[in-house]
């Protein structure tokens, strides 16, 4: 009995032979989810699933955040296929916490944040750490101070505090994430960094920013200059007490 072609080979073999030489970059989007798919789909055009997974959930990002019961709803998909996707957000994760290291430089807003996102993008609820920066800008210490509202973090950040006065830790950065994915600070967010600056500047510690964390984006309290307004009017009331003590 005659072979059939499988009218697909060739073209897998230049797909292959594009990545091995100029690795995924070289691929688009639907692309890399098609090449990604050949190992657990071999008999199909996986061409067609990748632009259906695409279509289906917005972008490459988003089908890799999917979890493995969604991806399987896509027509083509297998249960390996499913689960071997769903796996790749969280490889990725590892992948940076490795490359990051348990000590890294975080000199930069930049480097705070890429460290922040490597834990913190994909939590299902609201947690809030302080990050213990040193005087040579490497990893101190990473706390988490709770789970939920800021109100309920504000006596942990008090001892955390006190500990960073027995530690000789000088910086801080405070960091919480959004679940819904926008990074745009709340009311109660606000408020919590207007509070947790004065509980630092009284213990002499330095808050150098309060980050938001979403799995796409991510907001600075620093960046957007009301860290630095939330001191200086903290620092106006002091000075004002200060006069108003002299006076009497």
């Amino acid at each position: 009995m005659e072979k059939k072609i499988n009218p697909h080979e060739n073209h897998r073999a230049r797909m292959r032979a594009r990545v091995k030489s100029n690795s995924l970059e070289s691929l688009s989007d639907h692309e890399v989810l098609e090449f990604l798919l050949y190992p657990f789909i071999p008999r199909k055009d996986t061409n067609a699933i990748a632009h259906a997974l695409i279509a289906k959930f917005g972008s490459l990002a988003a089908v890799l955040d999917s979890d493995c019961t969604a991806l399987r709803s896509v027509k083509g998909m297998t249960e390996n296929a499913a689960l071997y996707l769903s796996s790749m957000s969280s490889l990725s994760r590892r992948y940076n916490s490795g490359k990051i290291g348990e000590k890294p430089k975080l000199e930069t807003r930049g480097q705070i944040v890429e460290y922040l996102k490597s834990f913190m993008t994909t939590l299902e609820e609201e947690r809030i750490y302080a990050i213990c920066i040193d005087s040579a800008g490497r990893l101190k210490e990473r706390c988490e101070l709770g789970k939920g509202s800021s109100d309920d973090c504000k006596l942990r950040v008090k001892e955390l505090v006190m500990l960073c006065q027995n530690s000789q830790t000088k910086y801080v950065c405070l960091a919480h994430n959004h679940p819904s994915g926008i990074a745009k600070p709340s009311v109660e967010d606000i408020e919590f960094t207007k509070w947790a600056v004065t509980a630092f500047e009284i213990m002499d510690v330095l808050l150098i920013d309060h980050i938001i964390i979403a799995k796409n984006d991510s907001y600075s309290f620093l960046q957007d200059g009301q860290l630095d307004e939330f001191r200086k009017s903290y620092l106006k009331f002091v000075d004002e007490g200060k006069v108003s003590d002299r006076r009497n």
